[in-house]
């Protein structure tokens, strides 16, 4: 048996990917820098969740606490799941597991994270994203401003839409500050469906693949209800990308598409997304992220978030007058947390308070709270 060590314990994937490897045969220990009560209260973990120092504010100590957590487990396979993958890779490649880690290299995380340089890396290979560029100052920004109302302008390095400003008026930018170390991006604007699509590789090759449509989200971040989309292209765009970055590990993307089919990435995220939950925890996820079958698609055609479902997507339907509408999505889904235990959607409710109240004692939203600690801007580890 195996051990294998599960990164960003917070996150309800996680849950997902510790079930799925335990299903494959595989011991499972989950790590984050906070006390992810999630996965605490679920039996699987007791005396396997490890804690380790927050890598944002004190990489040093928390590449030492990996270093030494990977050495007593000899653990088989690292998987990040949140934002922590950057430092999980820059830990691994300065300690010599780079091999171990199921993420790209430094280097290529930032190349997929920038918004500006992943739009770059997509058209090269021949894929339809959005002519993109990168503001460094005021003038750069003053550039766009005749056109701002056909454009989108986000920070280069950024997540849950944060500070995006779609098709703005000229004076929005006005309380913009682009600069070489915090730079924003400029995007041509894309019209159609917001499609969310997960995808596992192994040097290049997808080896698990989800795409979803949003269909209850918290305003235009993070969803909450999973919905399969089955388009055969969303595939071969994924496919596409990793081989042109040769990537391994969790390659995520929201892409716009068109009323023609036209698919247009607009941006990629390297870490796991909600698509992992459509795979029901099968050892057969577990086994694709390990390399022993072939490439694997879920069979789930719709799944949810309990706790968020009824607390925020409830007074969303009630608002929206779509009552009818939620009742019919809850029939046709299942809950994911209420799969990995009786008492996981609780403690995922007390991660959720949490964040809540420390990001409002800090004046930040709930979701940028959730990631304050593991989050990577683009600026140097020290």
């Amino acid at each position: 048996m195996s051990a294998i060590l599960i990164t960003g314990a917070r996150a309800p994937i996680a849950l997902d990917l510790a079930r799925s490897f335990e299903a494959a045969g595989h011991e499972v220990h989950l790590a984050d820098s906070i006390t992810p009560w999630g996965a605490r209260l679920t039996r699987r973990t007791q005396g396997r969740l490890h804690r380790f120092a927050p890598p944002r504010f004190a990489f040093t100590r928390f590449a030492a606490d990996l270093g030494a957590l990977v050495d007593r487990l000899d653990a088989r396979l690292v998987i990040p799941t949140c934002e922590e993958v950057f430092y999980v890779a820059e830990a691994a490649a300065r300690r010599g597991f780079a091999d171990r880690i199921f993420a790209p290299s430094p280097s290529v995380l930032k190349q997929l994270h920038s918004k500006v340089e992943f739009a770059g890396l997509a058209r090269r290979a021949g894929v339809c994203a959005p002519v993109t560029s990168r503001l460094i100052s005021k003038l750069d920004l003053a550039a766009w401003r005749e056109r701002s109302s056909s454009l989108v302008f986000k920070p280069e390095f950024s997540r849950f839409a944060s500070h995006t400003l779609v098709r703005p008026a000229p004076h929005a930018l006005d309380r913009l500050a682009p600069t070489p170390s915090h730079p924003w991006a400029v995007q041509e604007f894309v019209e159609g469906e917001e499609i969310c699509v997960w995808s596992a590789a192994r040097a290049g090759e997808v080896v698990a693949f989800a795409a979803y449509r949003p269909r209850w989200r918290q305003g235009g971040s993070a969803s909450f209800y999973f919905e399969t989309d089955t388009d055969p292209k969303l595939l071969a765009m994924a496919q596409t990308i990793a081989r042109a970055a040769n990537a391994t590990g969790h390659l995520s993307y929201d892409v716009i598409r068109a009323a023609d089919g036209t698919l247009a990435p607009i941006e990629c995220n390297p870490r796991g997304v909600s698509g992992l939950h459509l795979f029901d925890a099968s050892p057969r996820l577990a086994q694709a992220l390990l390399g022993e079958t072939s490439i694997q698609l879920p069979e789930a055609m719709a799944r949810h978030l309990g706790p968020a479902m009824w607390m925020l997507g409830a007074p969303q339907a009630v608002a929206a007058g779509r009552l009818g509408e939620f009742t019919t999505d809850l029939k046709r889904s299942r809950d994911v947390l209420a799969a990995a235990g009786p008492w996981a959607g609780m403690g995922a409710l007390m991660d959720a308070a949490r964040f809540a109240a420390i990001g409002l004692s800090r004046g930040r939203s709930a979701s940028g709270q959730s990631t304050d600690d593991i989050e990577w801007n683009g600026e140097p580890i020290p």
